[in-house]
């Protein structure tokens, strides 16, 4: 015969055995819609009830950075009453930038001292003659030769730019005319211009222009493709051929010896994860565009 504390003590293990059965169910349940209670609180509930904005004409900008260091340094002089900066003697003005920075406007390149720490911005044609090391922004409203070897952070010519001697750029470059390089060239991350002609061992990351070429020839094309080319592994190309489309790989691409990508007035893309390297002659429509480096020798 039970007493009543062993007969108690019974239920109680009886009921904790319940309660953890329930318990057990419950969770086991909970895990098991757990699926099915989101999408069916966002069918009811509606929290996105607009859809995305999604711009369908927004578009590649490959002159953002000059175009937007151009407007930057026009509302600044805008600010200033300054209407026509070609009209200004050489004189230095405080300007609000990215910040409030001293802003240097000359008409004379041997004005210059061999390391600059300001913005330059040179009021008509300029040739350079001596080295220079330009730590700012350096900006030729009209248009450019390099003569001598000069290290830039930024370029931003509103005409034609020559390099004759060896450049480097840290971050950009914005030519509104035609940029023809001589010399070895680094032209750092982003290259823009109307036209680009490469004469001398060149590097970058990305360039656009309406027609990158490496000779002014015209090329004897022998094959033609009409469609894309695209590849998981790197791409080689080699002799006289046209590529009408565009030109993607998860590796390299090597181009070599008489290759056409695009048409002109059309845009199209040579693009590459890893590194892109040209010989020879060569002409492209559009942008060129490494994660690496590109990397064109002659």
């Amino acid at each position: 015969m039970l007493l009543p504390r062993e007969l108690y003590l019974g239920r109680k293990q009886r009921d904790l055995e319940m309660y953890e059965i329930v318990l057990i169910t419950g969770l086991f349940l909970i895990l098991l819609l757990l699926p099915f209670i989101l999408p069916f609180a966002e069918l009811f509930l509606k929290k996105d009830v607009k859809p995305i904005p999604i711009d369908i004409k927004r578009r590649k900008e490959p002159d953002y950075f000059g175009k937007s260091f151009i407007n930057i340094l026009t509302t600044a002089l805008n600010d200033l009453r300054i209407q026509e900066v070609q009209k200004l003697n050489p004189v230095c003005l405080k300007l609000k930038l990215n910040r409030e920075e001293w802003v240097v406007f000359l008409n004379n390149e041997n004005l210059l001292e061999e390391v600059v720490d300001d913005v330059i911005v040179f009021t008509k044609d300029a040739v350079f003659l001596q080295n220079h090391i330009f730590r700012r922004e350096l900006a030729v409203l009209g248009n450019a030769v390099f003569k001598n070897a000069c290290v830039i952070r930024s370029l931003y010519v509103k005409g034609d730019c020559i390099i004759d001697a060896p450049i480097r750029i840290a971050r950009w470059v914005h030519v509104e005319g035609t940029l023809i390089v001589n010399s070895h060239a680094d032209l750092g991350v982003s290259v823009y211009a109307r036209k680009i002609k490469i004469r001398n061992r060149t590097t970058f990351k990305r360039a656009f222009a309406q027609e990158i070429t490496t000779s002014d020839k015209p090329i004897d094309v022998r094959l033609i493709i009409n469609g894309n080319v695209f590849r998981d592994d790197d791409i080689e190309i080699e002799g006289n051929v046209w590529i009408k489309g565009n030109v993607f790989s998860q590796g390299i691409i090597v181009i070599e010896n008489g290759v056409v990508i695009g048409e002109e007035g059309k845009v199209k893309s040579l693009v590459a994860r890893d590194e892109i390297f040209i010989g020879g002659s060569f002409k492209i429509y559009g942008y060129i565009h490494s994660e690496k480096q590109v990397e064109i020798i002659l």
